[in-house]
């Protein structure tokens, strides 16, 4: 019974490794790709600095996809892995993978941040919210990630296990960079560190949020207060002119004057439009506000859905990192070795999530992006329709003149 349980569960974690790493990397390169089709074509987005985050994050997963996933996830289902038969590839794959984790996890976090920096009260903060800040922070992240990567080059390399006679890619020359990299960089800085500053700046968005929710509000009531106000004014400024100019005229025609025409009638009415003018100018303004509102709204609410994702997969990483730390020098059963191998299957694969669904994420929370999105489809098969029926006219005559040809002949 335990050992056809043990076969069960086996059997079971590979089934579950090869079709959630084959769905996670079919639709992790389909996300990430139309994400950066996304991000570049809209010039809405572009303006604002939670893009550029959200656009560097979008090309770091597309390459950590198909460099570390792919070899590390996929690609070992179907007993092929370049990273134990080539040195070269086993030092890039370490390398590209810790690199574009980090640029993707930091980016991410700072999207997190920009969030409560431009939907806070405080005028300060919000001019930290630009997207040149965003692009020196997106250079400095990858600076950073660029030399911190540098020691998996260096100390990566292919080993053969004395036990199991099984090639792997690991760090093998320098003990204290393998023991800095496996209890401080793997559970801290891809795991504790980013998904709290995640949590972190999520609460504090949240609290601005609501604050900006109740101010609405009073915006709301406010505006139609305006339209009331602004309504009233017009009919009262038509009144005013009839009477001005009726004054005026009897002023003209006659030597008595009945009545002021300035304090009852040329004041008041150009008090009333010189305020009508400049309240009109501050209602652009405020509806050109209102559209950027618009468009921060979405990118709060595509990165606040993200980041939980993110959360998620980066709670189940950790929890992974910590739980094999922990039972290293545990003795295990065959059994318990089997169904850890079915529990670390799925919150490895599950480490990904953030990484695969940001873009149908997006598609679901915004409906700005939503609606570009089937401007792009519809420009592409009205580009397909077009080119079809070009090619379908073009043909026939083709074929005719080569006949004539041949009859000529």
């Amino acid at each position: 019974m335990s050992s056809s349980t043990i076969d069960y569960l086996n059997n079971l974690s590979k089934q579950l490794n090869i079709y959630l790493s084959s769905f996670f990397y079919i639709f992790g390169n389909i996300s990430t790709s139309l994400c950066l089709l996304m991000f570049i074509s809209m010039k809405r987005f572009r303006k604002n600095p939670s893009s550029t985050y959200l656009l560097s994050s979008s090309l770091s997963g597309f390459v950590l996809i198909n460099t570390s996933y792919l070899t590390r996830v996929f690609l070992p289902n179907f007993i092929f892995d370049p990273s134990t038969t080539s040195l070269i590839w086993c030092k890039l794959r370490q390398y590209i993978g810790h690199l574009s984790s980090l640029i993707f996890l930091y980016c991410i976090s700072w999207a997190m941040m920009d969030q409560y920096l431009s939907t806070s009260k405080k005028v300060r903060l919000r001019q930290f919210s630009t997207v040149k800040i965003a692009r020196r922070l997106v250079s400095l992240t990858f600076l950073f990630s660029f030399i911190h990567s540098i020691p998996l080059i260096i100390y990566n390399e292919i080993n053969m296990s004395t036990i199991t006679n099984i090639r792997s890619c690991v760090i093998t020359n320098n003990l204290i960079y393998r023991n800095y990299v496996t209890y401080f960089v793997i559970p801290f800085v891809l795991g504790i560190f980013p998904t709290f500053l995640m949590i972190i700046f999520a609460i504090l968005s949240y609290a601005n949020i609501n604050y900006l929710h109740q101010r609405q509000m009073r915006t709301q009531v406010q505006h139609q207060l305006t339209r009331m106000v602004s309504a009233q004014t017009f009919f009262v400024i038509i009144g005013m002119i009839a009477y001005t100019a009726q004054t005026i005229y009897n002023l003209v025609t006659t030597s008595t004057l009945k009545s002021p025409p300035f304090v009852l009638g040329i004041f008041p009415t150009f008090l009333m439009i010189i305020f009508a003018i400049l309240s009109y100018a501050n209602i652009n303004y405020l509806h050109q506000r209102q559209m950027r509102t618009q468009v921060q709204h979405q990118l709060t609410r595509m990165v606040s859905a993200q980041t939980f994702f993110v959360i998620i997969g980066m709670i189940a990483y950790t929890a992974q990192t910590i739980y094999n730390l922990v039972t290293t020098s545990t003795l295990k059963s065959p059994l318990r070795q089997a169904q850890e191998n079915v529990a670390l299957t799925i919150t490895g694969v599950l480490a990904y999530t953030g990484y695969v669904f940001n873009f149908y994420i997006y598609i679901f929370v915004s409906p700005t992006l939503r609606k570009h999105f089937k401007e792009l489809i519809q420009k592409f098969l009205y580009y397909c329709t077009c080119h079809f029926i070009r090619n379908n006219r073009t043909q026939p005559t083709h074929i005719t003149q080569n006949n004539l040809q041949l009859d000529g002949k």
